[in-house]
């Protein structure tokens, strides 16, 4: 049995190589090994992927530190420096900084761009 994947973007106008691999060999399994071809840079990702660094106020509720974010999260973003409104990111590091004066998260995110 031989399944044969076809990566499609937007509209269904730009299509990638199809993908025929022997040890593919369920639905869930070629969408996975789709699914990282368009994340994969070097195999040719249909978008482009921007790190960013971010550096925010860890907010704290009810005297207690609210919980962390973990790495693969998806979050919103409005930066009017970074020119970013309601941005999603993919939070790839999560930290937490303590200083005298305050606490802080610094992460580190994806942003993902379609090509156009």
């Amino acid at each position: 049995m031989s399944i044969i994947i076809r990566c499609i973007r937007d509209d269904g106008l730009k299509e990638a190589p199809s993908i025929n691999d022997s040890l593919i060999i369920s639905e869930s399994m070629a969408v996975a090994r789709g699914k990282r071809f368009l994340d994969d840079p070097d195999q040719g990702a249909y978008y482009l992927t921007k790190k960013r660094n971010l550096r925010v106020p860890h907010k704290i509720s009810g005297g207690e530190a609210s919980d962390h974010i973990e790495p693969g999260t998806w979050i919103t973003v409005t930066d009017s420096h970074l020119g970013l409104s309601n941005q999603k990111l993919k939070v790839t590091l999560y930290n937490i900084s303590i200083t005298p004066d305050a606490v802080w998260t610094p992460m580190e995110t994806e942003q993902y761009e379609t090509f156009n």
